[in-house]
């Protein structure tokens, strides 16, 4: 048996590694999204998708887990799989820019609702530096 002193100094270590690890995701989602940014405004419609498709990446593994005790028509997965297809199909650059900006919408709800977008603070809470 660990002595009770060690088993608490493996649980901070690894509390700090998965605090860690949120925040350096995070940070690479924030990247991410600046270089999305740039790349949509200049018109660079293939960089834009697979900057998307990277975004997910880092998110998908929340998604999944989301998942797990959902109807398949409610999945994460299933929804994007149904952008990637309205992408694949988009004939025009008009088609395939209205089908990014629904992706990266799509991706951007889905960062929130996984919690790694941005804090929302109550109303009781704006006052309290007073």
């Amino acid at each position: 048996m660990e002595n009770p002193a060690t088993e608490t100094e493996n649980y901070k270590k690894e509390l700090t590694s998965d605090f860690n690890e949120a925040k350096f995701q995070i940070y690479r989602l924030h990247i991410l999204w600046l270089t999305c940014n740039t790349i949509s405004n200049n018109g660079e419609l293939t960089k834009w998708k697979w900057k998307l498709d990277t975004i997910w990446r880092e998110l998908s593994p929340d998604a999944i887990q989301k998942d797990e005790n959902k109807e398949e028509q409610d999945k994460y997965t299933s929804k994007l799989k149904i952008l990637n297809d309205k992408i694949a199909k988009s004939e025009d650059n008009t088609t395939i820019y209205n089908a990014l900006q629904e992706k990266e919408i799509f991706l951007r709800c889905l960062q929130e609702e996984v919690g790694k977008g941005s804090k929302k603070s109550s109303t009781e809470m704006e006052n309290f530096d007073d």
